[in-house]
């Protein structure tokens, strides 16, 4: 039996912003590749029945509607899922993970993207979660590592250098005391989920080198937009917010991003 959650509103973005649709879609411009290659890779059914869960743009739920036919569903658990697009194989359940009853053993695979690295009680979520997949089911969690900041800057002017580099720590500390973010909890996944009963099936890094105007640079400055207030509040300038914004269209600036971190994890078939 599930144990029942306090629900968190902590989370440290809202999609109800003025900047969050462009932030969802800079996520699934630069992170996109990397998932549809994991979940290509799996062997899902056709007929499966799917959930995104923390939906952002929507644009894996689309991916996993897309490869199921007309037997198979996803079902997005998103409490703010305004961004998702309509489709006849997608439904939408909008509602806190941490309190959502699902049914048990009734999904082939889960997915979660930059969503367990926010959740106050994701250890005992993951663990909930696993009733929920069916004998052979597969769970997907990908999150990033953000502990390692200052291996990030890789070229450019040092003024932009200095910024980019108290940018990042000053927003990491923002999300890390102010909302309960975990730096390092997607390294820790594949022992979570060995210990809430999951195979541990395979485990990847995607990290990559970008330049300015990229889609991952445009996150950063779309990151301290939505943030703009609690960033000032903690010791960043206006000015050097918007000398970040500049450097992060500045095609001779490169950075690499944070690792992401994806593992899956296999409900055993007995």
């Amino acid at each position: 039996m599930p144990t029942t959650l306090a629900s968190d509103d902590r989370y440290g973005f809202d999609n109800s912003t003025r900047d969050a649709q462009d932030q969802v879609g800079y996520l699934a411009a630069y992170l996109d590749p990397h998932t549809f290659a994991v979940l290509d890779g799996l062997d899902l059914p056709a007929a499966g029945r799917y959930a995104d869960i923390g939906a952002g743009a929507g644009t894996v739920a689309l991916w996993l509607a897309n490869h199921g036919d007309s037997d198979g569903s996803t079902l997005v658990i998103d409490l703010q899922p305004q961004h998702v697009p309509q489709h006849p194989r997608i439904d939408i359940l909008q509602q806190d993970i941490a309190t959502a009853a699902l049914p048990p053993a009734s999904f082939d695979a889960i997915h979660a993207r930059l969503l367990f690295m926010h959740l106050q009680q994701r250890e005992q979520i993951l663990t909930n979660l696993v009733d929920a997949l069916k004998p052979g089911g597969k769970m997907i969690i990908s999150d990033w590592a953000t502990d390692h900041l200052d291996d990030m800057f890789i070229d450019g002017p040092d003024t932009v250098r200095q910024v980019f580099d108290d940018f990042q720590h000053t927003l990491i500390d923002v999300l890390g005391r102010g909302h309960g973010m975990d730096s390092t909890w997607a390294r820790r996944v594949p022992a979570v989920m060995r210990s809430a009963g999951l195979q541990v099936h395979s485990g990847m890094t995607f990290n990559e080198v970008m330049h300015g105007g990229d889609a991952g640079m445009l996150l950063h400055a779309s990151n301290s937009r939505q943030k703009e207030a609690e960033l000032l509040d903690a010791g960043m300038t206006a000015d050097e917010l918007e000398l970040l914004r500049e450097a992060m269209n500045n095609p001779d600036v490169l950075t690499r991003s944070w690792p992401m971190h994806t593992t899956v994890g296999v409900r055993p078939a007995a």
